[in-house]
């Protein structure tokens, strides 16, 4: 039997640990980044090419915060060898419960490695052993030489080790994760931090290990003793032995003839969750030194992974990107001539990438609105590395003169052209006369319909993610920069267009992207701009009529409460909340009681005063956004020109900005009352159209259902039907 030899509390020398060793528990952190929820995603983080990333992305950042924050001296990423260990050999079922990785997970190992081997963290694993004897073995060499290890795992098992000062481990908490009671970001586990969460001390963690068994690994435990009666009997006979050698004095029946009749049982238990210090592994502290990432190394990963942020970070890691200045031919047209021989190069080019600039600079992420001002040019590139930048501003013949040259070109269909966001491309050219055809690809709604859950779709990204392409460089000499940013805009979307189009069809999806996504572009710009008429005097009405509700219940809210206070303010609701003994028990992120939506109703079926909270909140809610802001955003025509989004939603919906006027409450006679301030010209009416049923329809459809096919041929209900039946 191997036993945990403690080191002293004190470095040999009897002052506090200078440096410390930061030992991750790499396959902990990799099975729970696999498994963790990721904020308003419901399917797991993948890149363009379907392979899934999340374990990557969350395991990234990890290690990105653990080095910013602690400046490790020393740190060892410790894995699994992927061998059978001695454990199996002493136990045959030993883990034998355990999954077979699955495929999404084993995909993403590579990936963590390269990750490892790019910020120059060591990766340790010692075959017949588990990461954890690992750690534990170098976690006693550090100590034994007056550093202080810290185990980065959230596994208890790690807390048979702790020992102060030298000896700690380090816990990280998502914040995702809803739980009871809130817990920190970073938990440090000294030897106060185990009693307290266990209820024995770190040394008897592993005889506590032993009776309770552990169901992940298969580790049997003691037979009808648990968790509970594991901390009892610890708690009172203090180790293993000693509850074993006086099994007749226990009191709990159940757990006197487990320990009696399970002795050797449990003795194996112990021993299959010790973990084991006598690995033979060295600790070398020059091996162990934090380094600078490898930023070449770095940079290629984060860009396979297409984890755009990163990417820019270490894009100065750049080996052989496409920014080779060489490689770009970029040229200004200035006058008539220039730009007649230009046409006639791009009337014989088989696709043509097209850019435009105005006040706002093209190659955005989301698609843009049509407030951003005129055209100031227009950047045509026939081929990869050439663009040309027909400027308005500076053109000696004037505007018009340059506009119309080109407005054949730009409005025949049978020039293929590709550009990024086509809805401000006709918002653009549609107030110059020129009415765009012979759009083929439109870069910005080709990456939506083929990863929908981005938040953003920046042209550089693009550029870089498809074809290696690097942007955002310094314009050549005698350039501005619209200009040299509008040719470079072209030039990348072109590129990119070919390899978004192939992915496409490969994927299936070009009737979607064809036939729906592409025409409906200029149509949203022309909504926007038609917009719709709003009746000011409903808006000025109703917010009148707000003001003095608002103040009615504010009345009478204080008078409940006994005070008066902020009733926007959620840390003073919950001041007056707890004076008044009003409590629900839970709490925000902070400590804070929490005065949430869903708590208020929860205690608005007991108490009035948070329900008259409620219902100040939904008119103050009516009255800030939408009868007092309204009237702010209608134009000079006496309409709202809002904007419609249609790359925003994961679910292919569109959605509506500034102002958002889909989110206007139908349900209260209220929401309804400012709905009426919409209205149509005269002689004219508004229509609401939506589909009936439609995911019935496609239930019905799919599984044939003979009731709800019936019902949806007759015209009935077709719930009311099944609910019937």
């Amino acid at each position: 039997m191997i036993e945990v030899i403690m080191p002293p509390k004190s470095s040999p020398d009897g002052t506090k640990p200078a440096e410390r060793v930061f030992l991750i528990d790499s396959m902990s952190h990799i099975f729970r980044a696999f498994y963790a929820p990721m904020a308003n995603r419901a399917a797991p983080l993948a890149n363009s090419r379907g392979q899934v990333t999340q374990a990557v992305y969350i395991f990234t950042n990890m290690l990105r915060k653990l080095i910013q924050d602690e400046q490790p001296k020393y740190i060892a990423a410790v894995f699994e060898s992927g061998e059978k260990t001695f454990r199996h050999e002493t136990f045959s079922d030993y883990k034998a419960n355990r999954q077979q990785m699955p495929d999404d997970l084993a995909s993403q190992m590579p990936y963590i490695k390269r990750l490892c081997e790019a910020y120059n963290v060591p990766m340790i694993s010692v075959p017949g052993f588990e990461a954890d004897d690992v750690i534990g073995a170098l976690a006693m060499q550090a100590a034994g030489q007056g550093l202080q290890s810290v185990i980065v795992s959230n596994d208890k098992d790690m807390c048979q080790l702790v020992r102060d000062p030298l000896i700690v481990c380090m816990r990280q908490n998502s914040q995702v994760i809803k739980r009871k009671e809130p817990v920190p970001q970073i938990e440090w586990c000294d030897e106060a931090w185990v009693e307290k969460k266990f209820g024995v001390t770190a040394a008897q963690v592993v005889d506590l290990l032993g009776l309770m068994g552990d169901s992940v690994d298969n580790i049997p435990g003691a037979p009808g003793i648990g968790s509970k009666g594991a901390v009892q009997l610890i708690q009172t006979y203090g180790s293993i032995e000693n509850a074993l050698e006086h099994w007749e004095d226990v009191k709990h029946k159940t757990y006197r003839e487990s320990l009696h009749n399970n002795a050797e049982l449990i003795r194996k238990s112990r021993e299959l969750a010790r973990i084991r210090i006598d690995v033979d592994v060295h600790l070398d502290l020059n091996e162990l030194e934090r380094r600078p990432p490898d930023r070449a190394a770095a940079y290629d990963l984060f860009r396979e992974l297409e984890f755009t942020a990163l990417t820019n970070e270490f894009a100065d890691g750049a080996v052989a990107a496409a920014k080779v200045e060489g490689e770009r031919t970029y040229s200004m047209v200035r006058n008539r001539t220039e730009l007649d021989a230009l046409i006639q190069q791009l009337w014989q080019a088989e696709h043509i990438g097209l850019a435009i600039s105005n006040s706002s600079p093209p190659g955005a992420g989301q698609q843009q609105s049509m407030h951003d001002g005129p055209a100031h040019g227009i950047a045509f590139a026939p081929r990869a590395g050439t663009s040309a930048f027909v400027d308005f501003d500076s053109f000696a013949e004037g505007r018009e003169a340059a506009l119309q040259a080109m407005r054949e070109l730009l409005g025949n269909g049978l020039i293929e052209k590709s550009v990024h966001d086509l809805k401000r491309a006709t918002a653009l050219l549609t107030p110059l006369g020129v009415e765009l055809a012979g759009v083929t690809d439109d870069t910005l709604i080709a990456a939506y319909v083929i990863d929908p859950t981005r938040s953003k779709y920046e042209l550089t990204d693009l550029a870089r993610e498809t074809v290696g392409a690097e942007g955002g460089g310094p314009p050549y000499d005698g350039w501005s920069e619209t200009g040299w940013q509008t040719a470079e805009v072209a030039d990348l979307t072109s590129q990119v267009a070919r390899v978004l189009h192939q992915r496409i069809d490969e994927k299936d999806l070009g009737s979607i992207y064809r036939e729906i996504e592409l025409p409906l572009a200029p149509m949203l710009y022309r909504m926007e701009q038609a917009g719709i008429r709003v009746d000011l005097n409903v808006l000025n009405e109703l917010s009148h009529h707000l003001g003095g509700e608002l103040a009615r219940l504010t009345d009478k809210i204080c008078q409940l409460a006994g005070r008066e206070f902020n009733i926007n303010s959620p840390k003073q609701v919950a001041e007056c909340f707890e004076s008044l003994n009003i409590v629900s028990g839970r709490k925000t992120s902070t400590g804070r009681v929490s005065t949430s939506k869903a708590v208020l109703e929860e205690l608005a079926q007991t108490y009035e005063l948070p329900r008259l909270i409620i219902e100040y909140r939904e008119l103050d809610k009516l009255k800030s956004v939408y009868t007092d802001a309204l009237p702010h955003q209608i134009a000079a025509d006496g309409r709202i020109h809002g904007q419609l989004n249609q790359t925003v939603a994961a679910t292919g919906r569109l959605s509506s900005s500034d102002p958002n006027l889909q989110n206007i409450p139908i349900r209260t006679e209220l929401g309804r009352s400012i709905r009426r301030a919409f209205v149509p010209e005269r002689g004219h009416k508004l229509i609401s159209a939506d589909y009936s049923q439609l995911e019935l329809r496609l239930l019905a459809h799919i599984t044939r259902d003979e009731v709800m096919l019936d019902a949806f041929q007759k015209g009935e209900e077709s719930r009311d039907r099944k609910h019937a039946k």
